[in-house]
């Protein structure tokens, strides 16, 4: 491993798989008050140097590991430039080292789905990206960080990794960027594929098992990633508004008023809206904006039925509201029409 002092450099050439750790910040390179600290570091916001937090960490001994520092950022302030900067860096990681067997994201857990979904979308490379959280700062009495990012090594570094698009590694087990979705503020079993299941598992021995692949287009199988190579504009704009009980159309046009082109309803399960929501819904869709329709439900699909059809509604199929605005932003600054945003959903 790398010194902290030398995180831009890339090691000799070494018999073992080599993983560049990309680090963002989050509660995986947070400190606390103190060891009994588990919740109050949230307000403390004490962003560990690379000094303080590297001797923290022991990764395995059959992988070389170096480090690279991006940010120092609590991961609620990730926004879509910091996603575009990020693409890049993965970007030049691999530029810089073709050899790499994988890169590792260190990241805060409060949008780590959103970032890795966005990756899954966008980086054209078949290299293991596995993006990585803590629920407890490596400070911390029982922390999950060392684990889990000792876990993330191994993963990035296997083989078997290879052509599963952007994974998450928490916990011993091993997601697709697609389906996963943080269900619990603080327990450590807090993501979840929403409806598939996990891919795989990492051991006790530290043995990597993937028993499933995912058959949704990603990486270098996404337009998004082949055919958009650079994003030179801000990606268009898009709110999630979700419904409740009594809900009205002030949420949605107020989003449509601030620019949104695009907006996701969070829907009341299986996927309905109250009706004076559904009255401003079809003036938003005469007027030009771009309507998804996804669901509360934490699983579940939601389909493209003949009422939206009719109206001009574009389904989500199982991806979350979450998910859901990062491909229409993406279908949106692609130019697609409303059948290849549809086809989309269904694809990706």
């Amino acid at each position: 491993m790398t010194t902290p002092d030398q995180p831009q450099s890339v090691p000799p050439a070494d018999a073992r798989p080599r993983v560049a750790v990309l680090l963002t910040g989050g509660t995986i390179g947070s400190g606390g008050h103190d060891d009994q600290d588990r919740l109050d570091y949230v307000d403390l916001a004490k962003v560990l140097t690379d000094e303080e937090a590297l001797p923290l960490y022991r990764f395995p001994d059959d992988i070389t590991v170096y480090t690279r520092r991006f940010s120092r950022i609590r991961s609620n302030d990730a926004s879509a430039e910091f996603w575009l900067r990020l693409r890049q860096s993965i970007l030049d990681t691999i530029a810089d080292d073709p050899d790499v067997a994988g890169i590792v994201i260190a990241h805060g857990t409060a949008t780590l789905e959103e970032t890795a979904y966005f990756l899954h979308l966008t980086v054209p490379t078949d290299v293991p990206i596995v993006v990585v959280g803590a629920q407890r700062p490596p400070t911390s009495m029982n922390s999950d960080a060392q684990l889990n990012l000792a876990n993330a090594v191994r993963v990035a570094a296997s083989p078997a990794a290879v052509g599963h698009g952007v994974l998450v590694a928490m916990d011993d087990e091993i997601l697709s960027a697609r389906d996963v979705m943080k269900t619990d503020n603080h327990r450590l079993s807090t993501f979840k594929a929403r409806d598939h299941g996990r891919l795989g598992d990492i051991d006790p021995y530290g043995q990597v098992w993937f028993y499933r692949k995912l058959l949704r287009l990603h990486t270098t199988a996404s337009r998004f990633a082949v055919e958009l190579p650079e994003y030179t504009t801000p990606l268009p704009r898009v709110d999630i508004v979700t419904m409740y009980s009594g809900a009205d159309e002030f949420a949605l046009t107020a989003a449509i008023a601030h620019g949104a082109r695009g907006v996701v309803l969070a829907s009341l399960p299986p996927s309905m809206n109250p009706t004076a929501v559904d009255a401003a819904i079809d003036d938003a869709i005469a007027s030009g904006v771009t309507i998804v329709q996804s669901s509360r439900a934490i699983s579940g699909r939601v389909v493209q039925r003949h009422g939206f059809d009719d109206r001009g509604v574009i389904a989500s199929d199982t991806l979350s509201p979450q998910a859901s605005r990062l491909l229409l932003m993406l279908c949106l600054a692609a130019g697609l029409s409303r059948a290849e945003i549809i086809a989309a959903f269904a694809s990706y």
